[in-house]
């Protein structure tokens, strides 16, 4: 993946055929995990601190149901475009940003669901199937961040 053009309010990038499937599957898929419940305090003892963190937690969810369905609208026709052997994938700034937005959700939710490692190899130890595929959606969705934001 790579960025051939970037205009005011618009974004172009040339992916490869594994590219575009990997990214189509990760977008048609989302979200990986559950929804991670937000702790606004640890040390807020006031009764309202409760119904805070009750309306953030139900902002969140409401906020992935849109990123799912804006998912949905980042697979439209018009997207790829086919060039030769590769495709352009042509973003809007907002589309972009909640590209990243839904990037940043499976790659920290995958993090989260390993037990928040600090080390973000796999160890050599044996591991499950969802340990191993909560890993590499980890890392594939830190690949497509890395091209979005990089060559800034």
């Amino acid at each position: 993946m790579k960025r051939v053009k970037q205009t005011k309010g618009n974004w172009q990038y040339l992916l490869n055929p594994m590219e575009v499937s990997l990214l189509k599957d990760l977008l048609k898929k989302f979200p990986f995990t559950g929804d991670i419940p937000a702790k606004i305090t640890k040390t807020d003892t006031n009764s309202n601190a409760a119904e805070r963190e009750k309306l953030l937690n139900e902002s969140l969810v409401e906020h992935r149901q849109a990123l799912k369905r804006q998912a949905m609208g980042l697979l439209s026709a018009g997207k790829f475009k086919k060039t030769g052997q590769e495709y352009l994938f042509t973003l809007t700034s907002g589309e972009r940003e909640i590209l990243l937005q839904i990037l940043n959700d499976i790659r920290i939710g995958c993090w989260v669901s390993l037990g928040k490692p600090e080390s973000l190899e796999l160890p050599t130890a044996t591991h499950s199937a969802l340990e191993i595929a909560q890993h590499s959606l980890m890392n594939l969705a830190g690949y497509f961040e890395h091209h979005l934001i990089d060559q800034e």
